[in-house]
C-alpha cells in the first residue's frame, strides 16, 4: 500500500473512533438531541426514498399494457422465424423477407420491454441500497450518529482490503 492509502484508511478510522466513541464523551441529553435530529433527516430521506419507489411501481404499471404488447411482438416476431423454416429454398425473396419482419418485430418488442423494464429496475436498484441504509441508521439501538461511525469503520475495512488485493 502507497502512504497516500494508508492515510486515506486512517482517516476513516479516525472518523468511525470519533462517531463510535461520541457515547462516551458527551453528555446524554446532547447525545439524544443530536441522534434525534439525525434520525429527524434520515426518516425524511425514507419518506422521499419510498415515494420514489411507489412512482416507479406506478409507472412501471402504466407501462405494463405496453410491456405485454412488446412481448406478443416478440412472439410474433418468433412465430415468423418458425414460419420460415417452411419456406421453399426457390422463393429466396420470400424467405428474406419474412426473416426481415421477423428480425424488425422481435427487435421492436425488445426495445420497449427492456427500456420500460430497464427504467424501472434502475430506479429500483439506486433506491434499494439507500433505503436499507437509512432504515439501518435509524434502527441502530445506540443512535445514528454510532451507526455512521460503523459504516466508516466497515468502509476503511474495505478499503484496506481491496488495497491489499486480498
Amino acid at each position: 500500500m502507497t502512504p497516500e492509502q494508508n492515510l486515506l484508511i486512517m482517516k476513516w478510522q479516525f472518523a468511525a473512533t470519533i462517531l463510535m466513541g461520541l457515547d462516551y464523551f458527551i453528555s446524554d441529553s446532547f447525545r439524544e438531541k443530536a441522534n434525534a435530529y439525525i434520525k429527524t433527516y434520515f426518516q425524511g430521506m425514507q419518506e422521499r426514498i419510498d415515494a420514489d419507489v411507489i412512482q416507479a411501481f406506478s409507472e412501471f404499471k402504466g407501462k405494463l399494457f405496453h410491456v405485454l404488447i412488446s412481448l406478443i411482438q416478440i412472439a410474433v416476431g418468433v412465430g415468423f422465424f418458425v414460419l420460415s423454416r417452411y419456406i421453399d429454398e426457390n422463393a429466396i425473396w420470400l424467405l428474406i423477407g419474412t426473416l426481415l419482419i421477423a428480425v424488425f418485430f422481435i427487435i421492436a418488442g425488445f426495445n420497449f420491454a427492456f427500456s420500460a423494464v430497464f427504467d424501472f429496475l434502475t430506479k429500483l436498484g439506486i433506491a434499494a441500497p439507500f433505503r436499507f441504509l437509512t432504515t439501518f441508521l435509524v434502527g441502530s439501538p445506540k443512535g445514528p450518529i454510532a451507526a455512521i461511525g460503523f459504516i466508516c469503520l466497515i468502509f476503511s475495512f474495505y478499503l484496506r482490503y481491496s488495497y491489499n488485493g486480498i
